[in-house]
């Protein structure tokens, strides 16, 4: 009877030990997969962050282009409007004038 009493510890105490182990290496494949999610998460904010400021640059490249583009097209209708006053000039210069010699007359 003390044999069996004996062989049944032993067989607790080894699936004890068992246990143990298979916590132990449960505990060592969460670590690893947290570290290696930390990493994967990591990686993804350093992308993001690239993207962004592709993205923030390429945005910035294009305002100045338009910006470029509206201020060019601004300075050739004021281009043109003072050119087409001083055309004007003469004209209104030479009715003043005319409007003057008639009051005198």
């Amino acid at each position: 009877m003390r044999e069996i009493v004996d062989r049944i510890l032993q067989e607790e105490q080894s699936a004890r030990s068992k246990v143990e182990q298979a916590q132990s290496q449960s505990r060592d494949i969460v670590l690893k997969a947290k570290e290696e999610a930390l990493l994967l998460i990591q990686d993804a904010v350093n992308k993001t962050e690239d993207l962004a400021r592709n993205k923030k640059e390429d945005s910035e490249k294009a305002f100045l282009i338009e910006k470029d583009r509206i201020l060019g097209e601004a300075k050739e209708s004021a281009a043109l409007s003072r050119s087409q006053r001083e055309k004007d000039i003469p004209k209104i210069a030479g009715d003043i004038f005319s409007k003057i010699i008639t009051i005198k007359g």
